[in-house]
């Protein structure tokens, strides 16, 4: 079986919003009230749901420019993802906030776009240019990690906006919550545009729901003790910035709230284990569990933050399902906006058939007996 999926950086990821340009630039930064160097644009990624700079300013700053495009995201959801991040700062956490424009609001809408900025801060980007679906370099990192992800979900414990508006391409959990997945992931994945275009509400009842019911039918029980909590919903070290060096290099910010919701702890915590400690990416399509590093994620996390023994359980039984919503989103992303019906295929087969039926192998199976037993 072949469990190669998309991912956020894989090569089906071609880089298909085009890249910032001087004139953009010129055009932008008034908004910001800043200027441009006579020569801005010092860095530029293409990536597969954004294009983004790091931009050198008249005054010899510098920033960080993105652009997404409005079909993926409006000023009202990056606007979202801005107080969150707004809200953690506010605790005391170290996240990258956006910087604010002259009136105030922290979302460019510009045309077939929009646009958000940040500060550039000091600390490494360590993991840039990696694949995700990675492990962490070194156990000492992922334990690093884990500190961080407690912390940030001790600051977000206050943050009681309502869940977002089903943008796509985030991590949600609310089409799982139901008493069966018929009544409340095949709605969901209706409303999901052009997805029943691609595969239809059959495909998902004959194809995904027979890996998943039995997930669903173990998370049921205990789902009225998941209290929920908003999460960042793509938690892995390229979204971390880190300082130190070698050993001892450790996760001190976090950036990119695009995939974050209101979930809850459990939930963004089987994100984090999935985005990072079974290595999807195995050239022989077998993953292996990186069980090292795994464990002292969680041992660290829960020195900042114990979860109680229901957590533990919730943890665990939300891992075989949190990618699902994602999978089926990125399906339709790639398959309806930008008309990759290969890139749509693989999204569907490897990542959300693929990893579902691997939590039913005995490699997967023993990963989640594992984490009930912590």
């Amino acid at each position: 079986m072949s469990t190669r999926p998309l991912g956020l950086e894989s090569g089906y990821n071609s880089c298909v919003w085009p890249a910032l340009t001087r004139a953009d630039v010129a055009t932008l930064l008034p908004h910001w009230g800043m200027h441009p160097a006579k020569e801005p644009i010092l860095w530029h990624s293409q990536r597969p749901f954004s294009a983004s700079a790091i931009i050198a300013l008249q005054d010899g700053q510098h920033i960080f420019l993105k652009r997404h495009g409005r079909a993926l995201r409006s000023a009202r959801t990056v606007t979202e993802e801005h107080r969150f991040a707004q809200h953690l700062a506010a605790q005391g956490l170290a996240v990258c906030a956006p910087l604010p424009m002259e009136d105030g609001t922290t979302a460019k809408a510009e045309g077939h776009y929009v646009y958000e900025a940040f500060p550039l801060f000091t600390e490494h980007d360590a993991y840039r240019g990696l694949e995700s679906w990675r492990p962490y370099k070194s156990t000492p990192q992922a334990a690093s990690s884990g500190r961080l992800l407690a912390q940030l979900h001790h600051a977000s414990a206050g943050y009681d906006a309502p869940p977002r508006h089903n943008p796509p391409l985030t991590s949600i959990r609310h089409p799982l919550l139901g008493p069966s997945l018929d009544d409340t992931l095949l709605p969901w994945a209706a409303q999901q545009k052009g997805l029943t275009s691609l595969y239809s509400l059959e495909d998902v009842r004959s194809d995904v729901l027979p890996l998943l019911e039995p997930f669903h039918q173990a998370l049921r029980p205990l789902l009225p003790h998941d209290r929920p909590l908003w999460g960042h919903g793509d938690w892995h070290g390229a979204n971390l910035l880190w300082q130190n060096e070698g050993q001892d290099l450790t996760a001190v910010r976090i950036f990119d709230f695009g995939m974050c919701d209101q979930t809850s702890a459990a939930f963004d915590l089987a994100v984090a284990i999935e985005r990072s400690f079974i290595s999807w990416l195995a050239p022989d399509g077998s993953p292996t569990v990186h069980e090292e590093q795994l464990r002292a994620f969680l041992h660290a996390y829960d020195a900042q933050r114990p979860r109680s023994l229901v957590e533990r359980h919730l943890t665990a039984r939300w891992l075989p399902l949190c990618h699902v919503t994602f999978a089926l989103s990125e399906t339709a992303y790639y398959g309806h906006t930008l008309h990759n019906q290969a890139a749509a295929e693989i999204s569907w087969r490897d990542y959300l058939i693929g990893h579902a039926e691997w939590f039913h192998s005995p490699t997967g199976r023993t990963l989640l007996s594992m984490l009930e037993a912590c």
